[in-house]
This record gives C-alpha cells, sequence and structure tokens, in this order.
C-alpha cells in the first residue's frame, strides 16, 4: 500500500480527521495533511516524527510504513522481504535508507538495458 495511502486508513482506523491531525502537528488548517494524503510528497524526518505523534505512533513504525511503501515502490513487496529488511540487527536507518537508494541505482542503471533488449 503506497504511503499517503496507509497514513489516510490509520487516521480514519483511529477516527481522526485531518482538522484535528493538523492541529496536533501545530497547522491551523487541514491542507498539509491533505496534501501528504493525496501524495504531493512525503515529510522530511521532523515533520514525520510530529505526524506520527498526531496519529498516536512511534516514529519507528512510522519509518517502517515509509520503507514498506519505498520497497513497495521499487517492486519488493514480499513480505518476507520486508520483515527480513526490518529485523536486520542492528541495522541503522541510515544503513536501511543506503540500501533502498543503491537498490534504486541499480533499477535505474538496468532500464536502458531493457530496452536495448526489447528492440
Amino acid at each position: 500500500m503506497a504511503f499517503k495511502d496507509k497514513i489516510k486508513q490509520i487516521r480514519l482506523e483511529k477516527g481522526l480527521s485531518q482538522e484535528q491531525v493538523a492541529r496536533d502537528m501545530g497547522y491551523s488548517s487541514n491542507t498539509y495533511v491533505s496534501d501528504i494524503e493525496r501524495g504531493r510528497f512525503i515529510p522530511h524526518p521532523d515533520k514525520l516524527e510530529k505526524l506520527a505523534q498526531a496519529l498516536g505512533m512511534t516514529f519507528e513504525e512510522m519509518e517502517d510504513i515509509l520503507l514498506e511503501s519505498k520497497l513497495q515502490d521499487l517492486g519488493l513487496d514480499d513480505p518476507g522481504f520486508t520483515l527480513m529488511f526490518k529485523e536486520v540487527p542492528n541495522m541503522t536507518r541510515e544503513e536501511k535508507q543506503s540500501l533502498i537508494r543503491a537498490y534504486e541505482a541499480v533499477v535505474k542503471a538496468r532500464r536502458p538495458e531493457r530496452k536495448k533488449r526489447s528492440s
């Protein structure tokens, strides 16, 4: 599930309005939360932490949702892989992001190669 959809699902499951979440984050209108749920952007880490708090979650839980979304975007939506990736002992957030960036680079680099083969 995309990050935007998961955030909306969590908000609705907790019975919160966009206005309530936005207010808890320090905003006077729901625009920021609405933009997240429409997929316009993913908040920076400091705002992501505020979003987690407003939704009654830990920052680590929010990071897991973001990680799952990134892996799915890369075509790595196998639950076993996702679980293994989350459970690697002592892997820092930065190391996880490094692995994702490396995989993204490989996928990007291979795209032209695939086009040549299909021609």
